[in-house]
């Protein structure tokens, strides 16, 4: 938070002028800004609590729904349809007009149409009159052709009529939850905006309700004609009924059978008790026929009686002059014999009396009457049995006639009874269609609540508030592309940032030099930063002298101008302090920068070649005065143009990587600092951060000694939650 506040401050020029420029514009161009009118309307709706022909008592209600009729009540009523009418409407009755109304018109509003819609518009509407026959004249001109004078009245900017404009000035929202919605209307002219309030009212409710009855309009007439196609379907599946019953004489194909039914099991009844009466006469005069013949059995039964009693006389006289002659054997001879006869005598007996006394036996006239009473009822029954054969054979072709029929009779009553259902169902259809329509109509009736009022006072000017934006917004944008800078930036800039990307101990930083603005402690904190640097490498300096009597350190760059004249006199200085004379070693590429920092005896000029890449003494390069100082500082050449002398350089103490604190370390710069880290293993190497800027050194060397407002030291308390 705070590096970003640093961050503004340091920009704060652009951060004010841009604001002013902005708000110096806007304040410019809004001077002659008009005055504008606002008036409003409400409208009843009655879509969530009106009454409706379908809706019920506890009938609950369906948010959605509701939320969607509102969602194309408002979208109806900004419609491009809409606005269309409404400007033809209001241009038609302002074209009628003879001079200025203020009731209608104003004088600015009547001279800017009379000036736009030109001298044969104008007389055309004089010549018509009445506002009406102005409206269609210019609704037909208008709808002619895609260029024409209304077409460019309704699109010209800045006017009454513009279908834009009117669009954006004319406000539909719903109010809270309710049935209401309001609508609100702006403009430069009183008696314009309460008039294009009450035209927009009028057509819009007009539309909307031609809207909903559109909607179920086309399902009625659908309905209507499919019920007058099944019903002439059905009509002629009747017919063809009809048609067919008369064709065969059916009155009621089910009634008829059924009395054929019943007639044939009747005469079923009477040929078989026919057919009993014949058996029954023709069993009579067979019986008749038998006991006729009986009588010649009764002469012979008398006669075979009498013989029997004759002989049964005979024995028993034999048998008593057996007895009394005693003669066993007679005796029993005609003993049995005389049984025999008895029971012969018994059975012919019997025999008489079965033919003489039975029910059967009745006198002879009264047989040959029986018998010719069953030879007339047998005829009688024969003669029937005829006629009711005939009426049998009547009734079988009736069955073979019907038989057919009752399969096509019961296919034309299922053909009339599948039309029927379905004249019923699109009948139904079309009274719940009917009743949809009638039930959106009692809806659709918007009612106005509130009329549209005339504006006798002028809104208060946005113009100090436009201003305040337009400042507000200048700012804004400005400190988001100076903070959008600072985030996609991605040079190295702070120190931290230059440990984190580089992977290198930081051996020290130095500030960006600029003589033209330097600060008054700019001297001072370079010397600081030059002093926490040389605290970092005295160790190693001293260790090498030590060691070898004389130290070496490598400078290692790959991008040009990576020094500056001041930090190299600095440098310069503070090594004489401690070590005494220094001989610094530079590539000719690099020589301007030092030769306005050091003396001519301080630093020695080479020119890098492929021979010095074998070269391991600095003397071999500098001579005799580098050899006699006891610190050399070492400037290997430009890295990205020439090759290091590794010989030279493994003879450092130290080797110092400079990197430029506005450049972007990229893939190249890794991949080079991984071959010098592998090729100077023995070396330590270090960052030197250079031309850094003053506001990222923070964290480095704590709070900068500027002078600060009171305001400025109370905000950065409050931002870094120092509360004391």
């Amino acid at each position: 938070m705070v590096h970003f506040i640093k961050l503004l401050l340091k920009h704060i020029t652009w951060l004010l002028i841009i604001p002013v420029v902005c708000a110096t514009t806007v304040f410019v161009l809004t001077r002659k800004a008009k005055k504008e009118y606002s008036s409003f309307t409400t409208l009843y709706t009655g879509v969530a609590s009106g009454y409706s022909i379908t809706s019920t008592e506890d009938e609950r209600l369906d948010y959605f729904a509701v939320n969607n009729a509102f969602d194309n009540l408002l979208a109806s009523a900004k419609s491009r349809e809409t606005i269309e009418q409404v400007a033809l409407r209001l241009l038609a009755e302002h074209l009628a007009l003879q001079k200025p109304d203020p009731k209608v018109l104003g004088a600015d509003g009547f001279d800017n149409l009379h000036k736009a819609a030109g001298h044969e518009l104008l007389a055309k509407a004089q010549q018509l009159k009445n506002s009406a026959a102005i409206y269609a004249y210019i609704q037909k001109l208008y709808s002619s052709s895609p260029d024409n004078k209304i077409e460019a009245l309704l699109n010209q900017p800045g006017s009454f009529y513009n279908i834009d404009d009117l669009r954006a000035n004319l406000v539909v929202t719903r109010i809270t939850t309710s049935d209401i919605i309001q609508i609100v209307y702006n403009c430069s002219d009183p008696a314009v905006c309460q008039r294009t309030l009450q035209i927009h009212s009028e057509i819009f409710t007009a539309n909307y309700r031609n809207l909903k009855s559109d909607q179920t309009n086309s399902a009625v007439q659908y309905f209507e004609a499919k019920l007058a196609e099944v019903k002439a379907k059905l009509q002629r599946s009747e017919d063809e009924m009809k048609e067919f019953g008369r064709q065969h004489h059916i009155i009621n194909y089910y009634e008829q059978t059924r009395y054929i039914a019943q007639e044939n099991e009747q005469l079923n009844r009477e040929i078989y008790g026919q057919k009993i009466a014949q058996n029954a006469a023709a069993n009579g005069m067979d019986m008749v026929e038998k006991k006729l013949h009986s009588r010649d059995k009764q002469i012979d039964n008398s006669t075979k009686l009498i013989d029997l009693r004759q002989r049964l006389s005979d024995a028993s006289a034999g048998l008593e002059r057996a007895k009394v002659f005693g003669d066993k054997s007679k005796i029993e001879r005609l003993t049995a014999q005389t049984q025999t006869l008895e029971d012969s005598i018994k059975q012919a007996s019997a025999d008489y009396n079965n033919l003489n006394y039975t029910l059967e036996t009745v006198p002879r006239n009264s047989l040959m009457q029986e018998w010719v009473d069953n030879a007339v009822n047998s005829g009688n029954a024969k003669a029937g049995l005829k006629v009711l054969g005939g009426e049998k054979r009547e009734y079988q072709k009736n069955f073979d006639e019907f038989a057919p029929l009752g399969s096509t009779l019961k296919r034309l009553e299922r053909q009339i009874d599948i039309n029927e259902k379905e004249f019923l169902s699109i009948l139904h259809g079309l009274e719940l269609a009917r009743l949809r329509q009638n039930n959106l109509s009692l809806n659709s009736n918007i009612a106005i609540q509130d009329k549209p009022f005339l504006p006798l006072k002028a809104q208060k000017s946005t113009r100090v508030l436009l201003v305040m934006v337009a400042f507000l917004v200048g700012f804004i944008l400005t400190a988001g592309s100076i903070i959008g800078r600072e985030l996609m930036d991605s040079s190295i800039r702070t120190p931290e940032r230059a440990k984190k990307i580089v992977h290198l101990p930081l051996a020290g930083v130095s500030v960006l030099v600029n003589e033209s603005w330097a600060s008054a402690y700019n001297a001072s904190l370079r010397q600081l930063l030059a002093e926490q640097m040389i605290n970092v490498l005295l160790p190693l300096i001293n260790a090498s002298m030590a060691e070898k009597g004389s130290a070496q350190l490598t400078l290692l760059h790959n991008k040009a101008e990576a020094y500056q004249p001041q930090d190299i006199a600095l440098f310069n200085n503070l090594f004489e302090e401690l070590f005494g004379p220094v001989n610094w070693v530079v590539p000719a590429s690099e020589l301007p920068a030092f030769e306005r920092s050091l003396p001519v005896s301080n630093y020695t000029a080479y020119t890098p070649s492929v021979a010095l890449l074998n070269v391991s003494n600095i003397g071999q390069i500098a001579g005799s005065v580098a050899q006699n100082a006891k610190l050399v500082v070492y400037v290997a050449p430009n890295l990205a143009q020439h090759s290091l002398p590794l010989a030279l350089t493994q003879n450092s103490c130290a080797g110092l990587v400079v990197v430029n604190a506005n450049d972007t370390w990229l893939p190249v710069d890794k991949e080079l600092l991984a071959k010098l880290k592998a090729s100077l293993s023995g070396t330590p190497l270090y960052t030197w951060l250079v031309k850094t800027d003053e506001s990222n050194l923070d964290n480095l060397v704590g709070e900068l000694p500027r002078q600060r407002s009171w305001i400025r030291r109370k905000i950065k308390k409050i931002v870094t939650l120092n509360l004391r």
